[in-house]
């Protein structure tokens, strides 16, 4: 077993990994899937967020399957197997989005849920009247009603939902159809607010050759080209000024001295590095720096964090506060792109130093309490399904104590932290406006602050 939090592997792929050109697929050929359902059934037992409620559920319906030949499209039975594994409510046990880019497709479109609503933040040149708008409703219904009929489909909270799977189902013709919530596999109704307040009535149709556009949600906030993209556009101009948290969005690290060097802004967009970019020797490298010029305070930016190894942070993030001066403070930012051992390295800070530690912005993507760790991918034979699951128990508001299931009693002790609440200190918003503006209101509510402290 990894002895890791589990990233957004399975459920977000790197451009690069997933083919150019989609194929469109069946959607009236149906067939039983009996191998499928048979792994199935090995994931359900394998998987341990379930309750003993829900997996009886789950192995029921697949049991109920199995005995019915049950045929399915491959759409429907895409969606059949999100529904059953959604049933363990667990934001790190979900099917792969990948396959929506690769074979189901998407219209031409790219949207971001801020919080005062979901917008159209990309699209394909000859949709380009469309940047900007409001989403509130599709194929009829209420943008709400949708949602929350598409959450039977994925587990974990709300906001994890909206962050990292919302776009792919909500925008995908066919798997709507699929459950009976559009009218046709092939196109899609939109109701649009424009950024003038006009409300219009559109039909998008599904554009293969562009479904495989994809990267993980903030990313479609950097107006530079995404890999695959081919004559698309954005709501920022590429030429314009960018806030410091979009820049150089090819980097899993960064370091900003900010103020003369008084504060120090680190950002984190992965708990993990790569060969070209250790992790290690980035947070070696910060803390050699801070100790040579002991800011005032420091910012640590992990909105954008969807987890990797939360070893690998874990001392770097305890240690931050003693690297301040007496009076400064640790600054973390989070949001609900913060998941996984993004949460551990975002609290533990907090953790050490709760008086000099405030969490500024948006919720995190997860529960306090939550299932995480696996072992090997697990992936249905027939259909390739990759499907996510959790072996171990981590709470970070009350400590996990238990040997038996809890993750973080191979550590040690203070790694096992008991924060009490995940939610912000100062809670700060993040509206379409300031995007649109170039504006980071986080960042400017903290630099407001800092202003008080540093002459």
């Amino acid at each position: 077993m990894k002895r890791l939090l589990t990233a957004l592997v399975l459920l977000t792929a790197s451009a690069s990994s997933i083919v150019a050109q989609a194929s469109q697929p069946s959607t009236t050929d149906r067939r039983a899937r009996s191998d499928d359902l048979a792994q199935l059934v090995e994931w359900a037992n394998l998987e341990q967020s379930f309750s003993a409620a829900r997996r009886a559920q789950a192995l029921e319906i697949i049991s109920g399957h199995r005995t019915a030949g049950t045929a399915f499209s491959d759409a429907e039975f895409y969606m059949e197997i999100r529904r059953i594994v959604a049933l363990a409510d667990n934001g790190h046990s979900n099917v792969s989005d990948r396959p929506v880019h690769e074979a189901f497709g998407l219209v031409p479109i790219r949207v971001y849920w801020f919080s005062d609503g979901l917008r159209v933040v990309r699209a394909r040149s000859a949709q380009r009247e469309f940047l900007g708008s409001r989403i509130d409703g599709i194929e009829g219904l209420p943008l709400a009603e949708m949602e929350n009929r598409l959450r039977e489909f994925h587990g974990g909270t709300r906001a994890f939902f909206r962050r990292y799977s919302a776009q792919a189902l909500m925008l995908s013709p066919a798997l709507l159809h699929a459950v009976g919530l559009s009218r046709s596999p092939r196109e899609l109704r939109l109701s649009l607010v424009t950024e003038d307040d006009e409300r219009q009535e559109v039909t998008l149709a599904v554009d293969f050759s562009s479904s495989s556009v994809h990267a993980r949600p903030w990313r479609q906030l950097v107006p530079t080209p995404i890999a695959g993209e081919d004559d698309w556009v954005t709501v920022l101009d590429p030429s314009s000024k960018l806030p410091l948290y979009l820049l150089d969005e090819e980097a899993r690290f960064r370091s900003v001295p900010l103020k003369d060097g008084a504060l120090i802004y680190i950002q984190l967009r992965s708990n993990v590095g790569s060969d070209d970019e250790p992790i290690d020797e980035f947070t070696s490298q910060v803390q050699e720096s801070l100790r040579e010029g002991f800011p005032h305070s420091i910012i640590l930016d992990n909105r954008q964090n969807g987890g990797g190894d939360l070893s690998e942070t874990a001392k770097f993030a305890l240690g931050l506060s003693s690297l301040t001066y007496s009076g400064g403070r640790v600054y973390v930012i989070t949001g609900s792109g913060t998941f996984s051992a993004g949460i551990y390295t975002s609290f533990y800070p907090k953790a050490a130093d709760a008086e000099r530690t405030l969490i500024v912005g948006e919720p995190v993507g997860d529960r306090a309490r939550f299932w995480a760790e696996t072992g090997a991918p697990f992936r249905l034979g027939d259909s390739g399904y990759h499907i996510g699951y959790a072996l171990q128990l981590h709470d970070v508001a009350a400590g996990c104590p238990d040997p038996k299931i809890c993750h973080m009693m191979g550590y040690p002790e203070a790694w096992n932290m008991a924060v009490g609440s995940l939610d912000p200190d100062w809670p700060v918003a993040t509206r379409f406006a300031d995007y649109a503006a170039g504006s980071d209101p986080v960042l400017e509510r903290i630099l407001e602050a800092v202003a008080e402290e540093i002459p």
